[in-house]
């Protein structure tokens, strides 16, 4: 076999151009199947991480601002003051009510203004309980994240987002920064890293992509700055009571989760004729996101397979011209003893050959090209030993199924019609 593949490297040597053109569609389809199930895999991943930064056990419940006609109507009964969204009661009646549901986690948001010196920056002040960051898998990675007796003290600590501080210009220990919210000072006691750019998981939990993020213990946010918002922007001004703004439910199982998010919507659609919440459930995020990546697995291979099928067929091509130019050739080794299968293995093998070196260029390309393609999109392509090896044994296949055919003319030729070919 040893001594076929090195005869099979001589004879491509021999026309090292026509070679290179016809392993570039190889190289071309290989490195699209390499570049596609990478990318694949990106997504594949990325899904499964946002979802389980969600947690696959939770169910988020966040309040929803009703429609302009219903905040006019109101703001004239209730000294133009609008009252929407979830409640402490809301979150008794599902403690009470769901005992699947092993936890109930409060979220009041309040914009504020943050002061660094004469800088101004506009951000969301988060009042959570500490089990917020241990549902979420929010980890700082300086200082600590907020506990138990913070909130039991009402403390005036927070956690912050590392952009925070960085569109601050803030370049001294965050660790011992007194940030200024609003007319009141807070020691930040943790530093979060950076969400990803636009990730899916923020707008599922309320939060905008531009807005700088600061995590204050909830009794201290409510004991602060009260239940109400005012704001004053280009003259007009508006004032807003939304005493929860979110509810983290966890359920104790992951199977109960579908179950648990019926039972939640039956009881807060008791208490808000106006529908002013919206509750997602991660796991049907996940279910419905899985069923669409099917549709990419499906889809993607397709497209790069056609790029491959190209390949193959100037492979098939230029072998049976090769085939017509080595008459000869075939019909002094058939007279020398060769047999039929000797000449399918010699030209079955130079195939194999001429696609496998497509094949490990295809590779080295497919990785420059998944690298390059990471840069300037950003998406998450992920290169698998996986990717690789179905790569190039996709190419070696592409040989032998497009070189048993013109291996097989050559080996039932007739010896005396061969010689006399000129």
């Amino acid at each position: 076999m040893i001594e076929l593949v090195r005869e099979a490297l001589v004879n491509l040597a021999r026309h090292k151009l026509r070679t290179f053109l016809t392993a570039l569609g190889i190289i071309f389809g290989v490195a699209s199947v390499m570049s596609m199930v990478s990318t694949g895999e990106g997504a594949r991943r990325a899904i499964l991480a946002q979802i389980g930064e969600l947690g696959i056990r939770n169910i988020i419940v966040n309040a929803r601002r009703p429609p302009e006609e219903q905040d006019v109507q109101q703001q004239q009964q209730t000294n133009w003051t609008i009252e929407y969204g979830l409640t402490f009661r809301d979150a008794a009646q599902i403690r009470d009510t769901l005992p699947s549901v092993v936890e109930v986690l409060p979220v009041h948001d309040v914009d504020k203004w943050i002061w660094f010196k004469s800088r101004r920056l506009e951000a969301k002040v988060r009042g959570v309980t500490p089990e917020y960051f241990e549902r979420l898998n929010y980890r700082p990675f300086l200082g600590r994240a907020l506990t138990a007796d913070d909130d039991l003290q009402r403390r005036r600590v927070c956690v912050v987002r590392s952009r925070l501080l960085r569109d601050a210009l803030y370049l001294g220990d965050p660790l011992e920064l007194d940030l200024k919210v609003g007319g009141d000072f807070f020691r930040v006691v943790g530093v979060l890293p950076d969400t990803e750019f636009q990730s899916p998981n923020r707008v599922v939990l309320g939060i905008d992509d531009r807005a700088l993020e600061v995590y204050v213990p909830f009794e201290t946010v409510v004991d602060r700055f009260g239940l109400e918002n005012r704001k004053m922007r280009s003259g007009s001004f508006e004032s807003s009571r939304v005493e929860l703004h979110q509810l983290l439910c966890v359920v104790d199982d992951e199977r109960n989760v579908e179950t648990a998010a019926r039972g939640l919507q039956a009881v807060l659609a008791r208490f808000h004729e106006k529908k002013d919440y919206e509750v997602t459930v991660p796991l049907e995020l996940l279910e419905s996101r899985r069923k669409t990546q099917r549709v990419f697995d499906i889809v993607l291979p397709i497209v790069a397979g056609i790029s491959l099928l190209v390949g193959g067929i100037g492979v098939l091509n230029i072998m049976l011209a090769s085939i017509t130019e080595r008459t000869r050739e075939i019909g002094i080794r058939r007279a020398l003893g060769a047999t039929g299968m000797d000449i399918t293995l010699q030209f079955l093998v130079e195939t194999v050959t001429l696609t496998s070196l497509g094949g490990l260029l295809g590779v080295a390309l497919g990785l420059a090209g998944t690298s390059l393609l990471r840069r300037a999109t950003e998406w998450d392509a992920v290169v698998t030993p996986g990717a690789v090896l179905l790569s190039f044994g996709v190419s070696a296949l592409t040989g032998v199924l497009f070189g048993m055919y013109p291996a097989r003319k050559a080996a039932l030729m007739e010896p005396i019609a061969a010689l006399r070919h000129e």
